[in-house]
């Protein structure tokens, strides 16, 4: 990791709001109408994203505040569909403005308690103990992910910015679990991005033998499970482990 900037919370935290606002101010340019669109991820719809971004806020609220309690209720190989379908019924019941209104309380909760912790506290997050750098992190790449997949049911495009950079690191870091869940054998793996306005960014040992190059929204994409169909990525890899770290498409948050 070569930017000290994001060894900063306080920076991601800032980058995770303006990440959140900018979805907040799209979702209130969609015509109710239009809130029933599915789109391309598990076949969703508006309403089902922004219902499901809030009730991951709520759970982040209780793993940050009770110790993940409400973990309890979702247990086994079926839990996280168990709390989609949930977070997806509560949102069905509701305006679209009012599951707006649900994640932004429950978003802004998640903020402030984040904003007093300790970069390294350690919470639960569906079985995995992570610190709460980390976690901002995550919620970021969350937030990002699923807006690509509204911008892409309204057939807008998405101008990734230079918060991107703080996907890829959540990217990078989550390299580990993405090749359990995919049963691959992890190795150490180098990352050489370029970003918006020609930032480059680099992760992990530069003497690794696999290593992943190119375009920052590319490997964004890979990581997030976001890589549109027919889409040519523009990534070059070196090592075994690499080539098979493109292709697995990873898991979709």
């Amino acid at each position: 990791m070569t930017s000290s900037k994001l060894n900063d919370v306080q920076e991601i935290l800032s980058n995770l709001v303006a990440e959140q606002q900018l979805l907040d101010q799209y979702l209130q340019s969609i015509p109710v109408r239009n809130w029933n669109t599915k789109t391309s991820y598990k076949n969703w719809d508006v309403t089902a994203h922004v219902s499901y971004l809030a009730a991951l806020e709520d759970l982040a609220d209780n793993a940050l505040k009770k110790k993940g309690s409400d973990f309890n209720k979702y247990r086994g190989p079926k839990g996280l569909e168990k709390f989609e379908k949930e977070a997806i019924l509560k949102g069905n019941d509701m305006r679209p403005q009012d599951v707006i209104e649900w994640w932004r309380i429950s978003r802004a909760s998640v903020i402030e308690t984040l904003a007093k912790s300790s970069p390294g506290k350690k919470l639960t997050w569906w079985k995995n103990e992570i610190d709460c750098r980390t976690f901002a992190l995550t919620k970021l790449a969350e937030t990002w992910a699923h807006s690509l997949d509204v911008y892409d049911a309204m057939k807008k495009d998405y101008e990734d910015t230079v918060r991107v950079e703080h996907v890829a690191l959540f990217g990078w870091l989550n390299a580990e679990q993405a090749s359990k869940v995919n049963k691959t054998k992890y190795q150490d793996l180098r990352i050489e991005l370029i970003g918006p306005e020609y930032k480059a960014w680099q992760f992990g040992d530069e003497e690794s033998e696999n290593s992943i190059k190119g375009n920052a929204s590319d490997w964004c994409r890979v990581v997030t499970g976001r890589v549109p169909k027919g889409h040519k990525l523009t990534l070059s890899t070196e090592g075994d482990f690499a080539k098979k770290f493109i292709k697995f498409n990873h898991v979709k948050i």
